[in-house]
């Protein structure tokens, strides 16, 4: 007869322990849209040795990943950093990060969303364009003359989609943006004032 109260005992926990568990299904994201860039390996920053006819160049399309919303316009805005920052050997070159050096300032600051800084340049209606960008549009486009450049300021291009129901997404995951180059889900580029060709790595 004492193994009744244990019995119970156990039963009682036992119903406790999945009620605390949620049986209701997980939420589905809201279909929505994303602009994706590629960018002209050739045309990929601003020579600050040749900035009157310099340009930048890339590929920009919408993706809905297969929901049928549709990508109605993609709203391209841009802003200028000038963090003056001067790169060593120890901060490009350090390895595994231990022992690393730092600049001060960030050549691609975080987060990616829109800045009362940034000023509207183009809205882009027909998908997929090839967008070119002039130095000297650049900077006018943020009120800078080419005179006024440095090595390493950059541009940053930032992304607005405009869906055909209607909505328009001007804030993303910080992880969209910034960790996915040249995949779905870019929502900015950025574009360094250099004296080099380099492979495309906006953040480095």
């Amino acid at each position: 007869m004492k193994t009744i109260p244990y019995f119970t005992l156990f039963l009682t926990t036992l119903l406790i322990s999945d009620a605390c568990q949620t049986k209701d299904p997980i939420p589905e994201a809201p279909a929505g849209a994303v602009a994706t860039a590629k960018v002209n390996a050739n045309k990929a920053y601003f020579d600050l040795n040749a900035l009157a006819t310099s340009d930048f160049e890339f590929v920009l399309n919408g993706e809905d990943f297969g929901q049928g919303v549709g990508v109605k316009a993609v709203e391209v805005w841009i802003g200028l950093n000038n963090p003056r920052v001067a790169l060593t050997a120890a901060m490009t070159a350090c390895g595994n990060g231990v022992g690393c050096l730092y600049p001060a300032a960030s050549l691609a600051p975080l987060p990616s969303r829109l800045a009362t800084t940034d000023k509207l340049w183009r809205t882009f209606e027909t998908l997929p364009a090839t967008v070119n960008l002039k130095a000297a549009d650049a900077a006018a486009a943020v009120g800078a003359k080419l005179t006024d450049l440095k090595l390493n300021d950059t541009f940053q291009l930032k992304f607005v989609v405009q869906t055909s129901d209607g909505r328009r997404f001007d804030a993303f995951h910080d992880g969209i943006c910034d960790e996915t180059r040249g995949q779905v889900g870019d929502c900015r580029l950025v574009i360094r004032v250099d004296t080099k060709k380099a492979l495309y790595q906006p953040l480095k």
